[in-house]
């Protein structure tokens, strides 16, 4: 591919990066807001089963996500090997972004959502009067 390509490509699993967080947080901010303003009595086999497509939702997800970083990361290489030693400044710019900390944040925010749901999802919100 040439360098052109690999921009181009990159540039397009970016955005469905960008779009499949904001699918995420959309959904939670959704979610979220539903469970704690309808705070609704609701059986417990009900929350078991909620629970389970929320984790479905998220993991499909994380994978996703986690699957499209591995191919910037790819794409990232992809530019090195290209470039060899005769570096741009797109280049440059485009190879400082190594990802190292893209994984761990995307872990961290997955589980961070799951409490929160889960926590939603088996604590009420309002006390029962």
């Amino acid at each position: 591919m040439t360098f052109a390509e690999l921009v181009t490509l990159s540039t397009e699993i970016h955005t469905q990066i960008y779009e499949h967080w904001s699918m995420f947080i959309s959904f939670h901010l959704a979610l979220l807001g539903g469970l704690f303003a309808f705070d609704l009595n609701v059986r417990t086999s009900f929350k078991w089963g909620f629970l389970l497509f929320y984790l479905l939702f998220a993991g499909v997800n994380f994978f996703i996500s986690l699957n499209l970083l591995n191919q910037v990361d790819a794409i990232t290489h992809d530019i090195q090997a290209l470039a060899g030693d005769n570096v741009t400044y797109l280049e440059t710019y485009l190879l400082r972004d190594k990802l190292q900390l893209a994984q761990p944040v995307l872990i961290v925010a997955h589980f961070i959502s799951g409490l929160m749901v889960l926590i939603g999802v088996f604590i009420p919100s309002k006390k029962l009067v």
